[in-house]
């Protein structure tokens, strides 16, 4: 009898262990969490997105995997000497699931336009962070929730503090153009026909640097609209995406775009591939500037400024980039 009871207590602690063992990845068949709001810090990250971001927090030895984009990141390559040793176990529009197994992550850091590559990873038990910043306030929320992640939220505050106050410096300039100068703007996407809405980073900066933003009625990033409505719209200034597939000479020769006045008066630009989500979009609020008042805004003004910000953000010297 004693024997029997000794068993049956035997059992019982297993039985408490093994169910405690088995507590924290919570119910079988249960996914792990979709960590949105909540950041926690972590030590092995893979940064599937906002790889510029971590370009101004460092902590670098807390990265064990990119996105495969990153290695053709301009910013990157200057930041980052050992870029091309990082693992790129895919994207966050795909992900390669064997070699992202390999890398043992604490935690997989994305975008949320791609639910169902959250999905797919979650499903193999990996931890993800999603973010999709649409405005400045979520960029700026979004940058300390990452500074939290690499154990680097104080440096992520302070980045974001010199984002506010070199934007705030330069829209004060700004302000004292004359309404007269202030250009009806036309941003475009992948698409000559796809235009910028007013959703997103991109109608924030046009505002802030005292533009018109053509799109500002669309209820969207961007929406795809007939040419005869561009045409109606008459921009002063064209915007291109820097990663669109045509520049400005496609624009200047195309027999459609001949009648719209940023055509005619040669005002059509195309910005660089820095992403928008990254303390790099003080580079495009000064571009913008100096596209829109080139009698304003002089080219050394803008250099000047920009290597100031980048020596205190990334540690390097400003270098215009195509």
């Amino acid at each position: 009898m004693r024997n029997c009871r000794n068993l049956l207590a035997l059992a019982g602690c297993v039985l408490i262990l093994f169910l405690g063992a088995n507590s924290s990845r919570g119910r079988p068949g249960e996914l792990p969490p979709v960590t949105k709001d909540y950041p926690q810090e972590s030590h092995r990250v893979v940064l599937f997105e906002f790889y510029e971001m971590a370009a101004s927090l460092g902590a670098w030895d807390r990265i064990v995997g990119i996105s495969r984009y990153a290695y053709d990141n301009d910013l990157l390559q200057k930041v980052v000497p050992n870029l091309r040793q990082i693992p790129a176990p895919g994207s966050g529009f795909d992900v390669n699931m064997e070699s992202l197994l390999t890398l043992k992550p604490d935690l997989v850091v994305t975008w949320s336009r791609k639910p169902e590559t959250e999905e797919f990873i979650r499903r193999h038990g990996l931890p993800v962070f999603s973010m999709y910043p649409e405005g400045l306030a979520n960029l700026h929320r979004d940058l300390i929730r990452l500074g939290i992640i690499l154990g680097q939220e104080e440096r992520a505050k302070s980045v974001s503090a010199l984002m506010d106050r070199s934007l705030a410096k330069l829209q004060q300039k700004v302000a004292a153009i004359p309404e007269a100068h202030r250009p009806r703007v036309l941003f475009l996407w992948g698409k000559p026909t796809t235009i910028q809405g007013n959703k997103g980073v991109v109608p924030e900066i046009i505002t802030l640097m005292g533009g018109h933003n053509l799109g500002k009625d669309l209820d969207a990033f961007n929406q795809e609209i007939s040419m005869e409505t561009i045409v109606a719209m008459n921009p002063e200034v064209v915007l291109i995406w820097g990663s669109a597939s045509y520049g400005p000479d496609d624009l200047l020769h195309d027999p459609k775009w001949q009648t719209i006045a940023a055509v005619k008066n040669r005002r059509v630009f195309k910005a660089t591939r820095a992403s928008t989500w990254s303390p790099r979009l003080v580079r495009l609020a000064w571009w913008m500037a100096r596209c829109f008042y080139p009698q304003f805004i002089a080219d050394e003004e803008m250099t000047q400024a920009l290597d100031g910000f980048y020596r205190s953000c990334f540690g390097i010297p400003y270098e215009e980039t195509p």
